[in-house]
């Protein structure tokens, strides 16, 4: 009989949390893509970004990483609705916008927001859209707003399912 094959030590303790952190992911993901639609919201691959960027092992870490992401993308976007009225393919103006939103987040005290919400601006102002752009700014806030809700949702779950069986 040939011998067992042997795994590299910590194999198992890194492939089951591994899939500990892949399986509430993805299940976020397809639920918040999937639900999207029934909320009016079309763009709904926002929603699942949100929930894949979101998603923490830790249920404490995800809870920061969805308030950051909440609060970033409401400032991002409502400064580059602003930066919009004035755009005209002004770069510059642009990079105002991106500091501008870095710098409310730090000056709120919530700094880890800052590059979210500058990420909000870019998206919003750089990808050309036929639509106005409260519109684009109001529905990415929307969009990004229901993946996070989602991904806070099947993380708690993820975690009191954890609970549950280490309590076993």
């Amino acid at each position: 009989m040939p011998p067992e094959p042997q795994l590299p030590p910590g194999f198992r303790a890194r492939l089951a949390l591994g899939v500990g952190q892949a399986l509430p992911t993805a299940a976020a993901a397809w639920i918040s893509f999937s639900s999207s639609s029934l909320f009016g919201l079309r763009e709904g691959y926002w929603a699942a970004i949100s929930s894949i960027v979101v998603m923490q092992s830790e249920w404490q870490q995800t809870r920061f990483s969805g308030r950051d992401r909440f609060i970033g993308t409401a400032i991002g976007g409502l400064i580059a609705w602003l930066c919009a009225f004035y755009w005209q393919e002004r770069t510059w103006l642009y990079a105002v916008a991106v500091a501008a939103s870095v710098l409310v987040c730090w000056v709120a005290n919530v700094s880890g927001a800052g590059r979210l919400a500058a990420v909000a601006v870019s998206v919003i102002v750089l990808i050309p859209q036929n639509q106005a752009v409260w519109r684009v700014a109001l529905f990415r806030f929307l969009e990004v707003s229901w993946g996070i809700a989602v991904a806070l949702s099947v993380a708690w779950l993820a975690a009191a399912i954890r609970r549950l069986a280490a309590a076993k």
